[in-house]
């Protein structure tokens, strides 16, 4: 709750333009606007994202232990935001093409699968 009640905020409260007046193009970004935007999503989505995988194994696989469960959707939730988040990041910049995106999520799968071995 606390998580999108920041993003809220920071949508509603913070202009990302600099120059005053009405401007329908932003030529300069603020910078505070900016980080604030993305650490408020990062945590919305982590906290969303964290309870859904958390209800999901439980849903699955309800005789196993409940603190493995909170740990795998807290690391997987964290690697989906960072996924997300990135494919943003990309967006704001115009490089998200469709191999930049599939890369970014093929480094996702490969991390997903490092932490899962060990």
């Amino acid at each position: 709750m606390v998580g999108w009640a920041s993003f809220i905020l920071v949508i509603f409260k913070l202009d990302p333009c600099t120059a005053p007046g009405e401007i329908t193009i932003c030529y300069s970004v603020s910078t505070l606007s900016l980080t604030l935007f993305f650490l408020s999503a990062f945590f919305a989505l982590v906290s969303t994202l964290t309870l859904f995988g958390f209800g999901m194994r439980l849903w699955f696989n309800s005789y196993e232990i409940y603190m493995d469960h909170l740990s795998v959707s807290i690391r997987q939730a964290i690697l989906l935001s960072l996924c997300i988040l990135g494919s943003l990041a990309l967006l704001l910049l115009h490089a998200l093409t469709w191999w930049s995106g599939l890369l970014l999520i093929f480094i996702v799968i490969l991390l997903e699968l490092y932490f899962t071995r060990y």
